[in-house]
């Protein structure tokens, strides 16, 4: 389907534009991409019914800790279901921007998770600077900020039981979506017809030439959330003083 031609030079079009469902869009994504809609939408369900699990831990524990690892979780699985409905509207770069954040939120959510001091950063020539990460979020303190938490994880895998190749799946992935965060060529392609020279998109559409593409952002996204239960399990074993985490949190997804 050829998206209609709107003369954005019209103010009452623009506004119509800006207020437009993509309706139209998204009913061209969901026709070529009901399997793997179908089979995301499992495995965030199976991961959302962990969720009353965490949030009656935090709840018992009352503290600034448990409070700041159940947001961070939650804000993974509100980061996905967020991402995928604007790449079913069409906006990929948008789309990819909070995958980013999901996959730092993951990190984020481990470094708070911690009781020990963490490193959170390093200089050269000179000792770790350690301090409790959770106590340093809630201070605001620049150092937590969230771009950095992939590499802080990496730090502190051993203290925090996470295994190197989740680190280095998580470094993938945010590579990955580090392309659709920041201006460039593939910000340019995203919003320009790949097999229709010289036509370029604004807002939401779809584009038969770049399925292949939309297919593997769904699988991604279902590969991240089949890792995503014994994660959101882990975190709510940190919160109860009786049961002791998993020895180790391993990843398996593959981000291309």
């Amino acid at each position: 389907m050829t998206p209609p031609i709107v003369d954005l030079s019209d103010p009452e079009a623009v506004k119509r534009e800006l207020l437009d469902e993509d309706a139209a869009v998204r009913a061209e994504f969901a026709a070529h991409l009901d399997d793997e809609l179908t089979e995301l939408a499992g495995v965030l369900a199976v991961c959302f019914r962990l969720i009353p699990a965490l949030n009656a831990a935090a709840n018992q524990a009352e503290t600034m800790q448990t409070a700041l690892v159940t947001a961070f979780a939650y804000g993974v699985l509100d980061d996905i279901v967020t991402s995928t409905k604007l790449l079913f509207a069409g906006k990929l770069p948008a789309s990819g921007n909070l995958m980013r954040q999901a996959v730092e939120g993951i990190a984020m959510s481990f470094l708070c998770s911690a009781d020990a001091p963490l490193i959170i950063k390093k200089n050269k020539n000179q000792p770790p600077v350690t301090a409790r990460y959770r106590q340093k979020v809630d201070d605001d303190d620049h150092r937590t900020q969230g771009h950095k938490a992939i590499e802080q994880l990496e730090w502190n895998a051993g203290t925090l039981g996470v295994s190197g190749g989740a680190v280095a799946n998580m470094r993938t992935a945010t590579k990955h979506y580090n392309a659709y965060s920041h201006c460039g060529k593939l910000t340019i392609a995203s919003r320009v017809a790949l097999e229709r020279v010289g036509t370029a998109y604004v807002g939401g559409h779809f584009d038969p030439a770049k399925l292949d593409a939309y297919r593997s952002e769904m699988n991604q996204r279902i590969g991240l959330c089949r890792l995503l239960p014994p994660f959101l399990e882990h975190l709510a074993a940190t919160m109860n003083p009786h049961a002791k985490p998993g020895t180790e949190v391993e990843a398996k997804a593959t981000f291309e």
